[in-house]
């Protein structure tokens, strides 16, 4: 297995630093409140979450956005067939979701495109990109098998692909397949949250006061997020000795200053900002009865979706994912904690309540996701869009990447180039992986991408050198 990269160890009461996080973040350490973000309320009956809306809580003074702005994201059109096909929707899919039961090895499954033109283009292997699971999949055998792939016949923004057919191995059964389309279809007015990749990051490197500061000892400090009163689905934090990231040696500062990772002209997108339809998180006939719950944060994962590289409408490649968890995989969510695109922009990921904290809650417990399988309490996703086996992420994707691992391991006090004895607190799953860890360092699997996964070697110093 894979180990995290090491050089000559330094005193082991030199840890990642909070306040080295912070000062890359560009926020005072005892100032991190004032950069939260705005509170999100529960969703309303259209189903989009409108910024600005009051909630419940102590008064921290004023937790407000730096500007709101209003924009039309267009709804998610989808279209399920059952069989192999041909299918026609009433609309061009921009992505294909499929699920079966049987074989899923060499040879199959299939898909080939029809063209404005009416033909029918060549057939292409469909291969599982991400492996993302829940820690308790379903036990149905044969087993069911779940990918999204991408139907986009042009390189624009709109589909213009007119449907598909699909093949599958012999011994294939069940097959069901939703085309999905997330630019054409009717679209919502939406006020949404101006708010910075600085100002969001910086509410999560403050949560290592949250996790220092034992409930009830009336210490000083910053107080706990905005938060609005949670609903009954919600279940409390189990009990559980998870133990920390191991004192691992980390990397000296350099003798050269080293260049210091910048935040400016990164865009952060709340889920009202890329569009996430709040109505399927709710509605009980997705995912549930899987509750959602909160354990400490020990580990980060850094996946790739292995959707389109020089995507021209990655918002709209987010919102396709959401579905393709939400509903046809059945997780009640989107299974990252975070997302970043090829320009670098970061996208909140899975809801973790109605506080002004991204993927966590306000006592700096992490919202269980579903992008490891039997490994996801305490483990955050951060996952690249694209597909990185060919090529590395791109230079502003890369920054923002190194932006939002130097405030998880700030706020969880790991070691960036460390290992943790990983221990999943719901199941009692163990595994000894790096601190910042591959997708392939949990399971045989592909992701992030071998060009990734070769540059996280260097990502990891880069982050360690930032936050000394």
């Amino acid at each position: 297995m894979p180990t995290a990269d090491r050089s000559a160890p330094v005193p082991p009461t030199t840890m990642i630093s909070r306040r080295g996080a912070l000062r890359v973040l560009g926020v005072g350490a005892g100032g991190w409140t004032a950069a939260m973000l705005v509170a999100a309320p529960p969703a309303h009956a259209g189903g989009i979450v409108p910024a600005g809306v009051a909630v419940d809580g102590p008064d921290l003074g004023a937790l407000v956005p730096e500007a709101e702005t209003v924009v039309d994201i267009p709804r998610t059109l989808t279209a399920t067939s059952v069989g192999l096909g041909p299918a026609s929707p009433v609309f061009p899919p921009s992505f294909v979701a499929v699920r079966w039961c049987g074989p899923a090895g060499p040879g199959g499954p299939r898909i080939r495109l029809r063209r404005p033109d009416g033909a029918f283009g060549a057939w292409c292997p469909l291969s599982v990109g991400c492996p993302a699971e829940r820690d308790d999949p379903s036990t149905t055998v044969p087993p069911v098998h779940a990918l999204l792939a991408t139907a986009r016949t042009g390189s624009g923004r709109t589909p213009t692909t007119r449907g598909y057919e699909l093949w599958m191995p012999p011994g294939a059964t069940g097959v069901v397949s939703t085309a999905l389309n997330t630019t054409s279809g009717p679209c919502q007015r939406v006020r949404v949250p101006t708010v910075s990749v600085r100002a969001a990051l910086s509410a999560v490197a403050g949560l290592a006061h949250a996790l220092e500061t034992p409930a009830g000892t009336g210490r000083s400090g910053p107080g706990p997020a905005r938060t609005a009163p949670r609903t009954a689905q919600r279940s409390p934090l189990s009990a559980g000795d998870v133990p920390g990231a191991t004192a691992g040696p980390l990397v000296p500062a350099p003798t050269a200053a080293a260049p210091t990772p910048s935040a400016l002209g990164l865009r952060y997108l709340p889920r009202a900002a890329w569009g996430a339809d709040e109505s399927l998180r709710l509605n009980p006939a997705t995912g549930q009865p899987w509750r959602t719950t909160y354990y400490p944060g020990q580990v980060v994962t850094v996946h790739h979706t292995v959707t389109p590289n020089d995507d021209p409408d990655p918002a709209g490649t987010v919102r396709a994912i959401y579905h393709f968890h939400t509903v046809d995989r059945g997780w009640a969510d989107i299974g990252y904690h975070f997302l970043i695109d090829e320009q670098g922009t970061l996208y909140e990921g899975r809801w973790s309540g109605s506080d002004t904290v991204p993927a966590h809650r306000p006592d700096g417990q992490v919202v269980t996701g579903a992008h490891v399988g039997g490994y996801n309490a305490g483990n955050l996703g951060v996952a690249l869009l694209g597909d990185l086996r060919p090529r590395p992420p791109s230079a502003a994707a890369r920054r923002s990447l190194v932006l939002v691992l130097l405030a998880l391991t700030g706020a969880h006090r790991l070691n960036p180039v460390g290992t943790v004895d990983y221990v999943n607190a719901a199941s009692g799953a163990r595994r000894r992986v790096p601190a910042i860890s591959g997708h392939r360092d949990w399971m045989a699997t592909e992701c992030p991408g071998g060009a990734a996964y070769s540059a996280l070697a260097r990502i990891r110093l880069d982050v360690a050198r930032a936050s000394l």
